[in-house]
């Protein structure tokens, strides 16, 4: 009853694909960003504009804490959740990694009007592509640790979430050690 954790930067699906994927394998979805919006009341444009980073990362790992003491479970998580080293070792301890990754530029047309992403905000055309393959060059070195790499490559949701059951399965790691 391993969780699987989808890791990868902002706007590559994790959330998308996780729900197709907890329905896949019968098991629960959680997000985590979502999760922290609740414990905080608030959404996380506002956490990080009155509380700041820090402030987020303290609930993110709190949150990150309790969701490893479950089993069966498939998280998306934020993207700079993985680059915490105590989430890292968690994460690795309790279930699957799972990297889906998507080229910057991709990423960079996903985002390209989302406002509520603190880490972009107040970068707009070539600068926000800049920022995007600036945090993703840094925190790819983790990403690659995953167990799983996906090669997203712009593909439709519903065939990721089959890649990485095929690719669970390929590695001995069946539905049934996710149950």
């Amino acid at each position: 009853m391993r969780n699987v954790y989808l890791i990868g930067f902002m706007g590559a699906g994790k959330s998308t694909v996780g729900r197709i994927l907890g329905e896949a394998l019968g098991m629960e979805f959680l997000d985590t960003d979502q999760l922290v919006v609740e414990r905080a009341g608030l959404p996380i444009p506002e956490i990080f504009s009155r509380f700041g980073e820090k402030y987020f990362r303290k609930l993110e790992r709190e949150v990150i804490d309790e969701i490893a003491g479950k089993r069966g479970l498939v998280v998306a998580l934020g993207g700079g959740a993985p680059m915490d080293d105590e989430n890292w070792r968690r994460l690795r301890g309790s279930g699957v990694t799972v990297y889906l990754r998507e080229s910057p530029e991709v990423l960079a047309e996903r985002l390209a009007d989302d406002d509520t992403r603190p880490l972009l905000v107040g970068h707009s055309g070539e600068a926000r592509k800049e920022r995007i393959r600036s945090l993703l060059a840094s925190r790819e070195p983790r990403y690659l640790e995953a167990d799983v790499v996906v090669e997203c490559r712009g593909r439709r949701p519903e065939d990721i979430a089959a890649e990485i059951i095929r690719r669970l399965g390929d590695a001995g790691l069946g539905s049934e050690d996710f149950r």
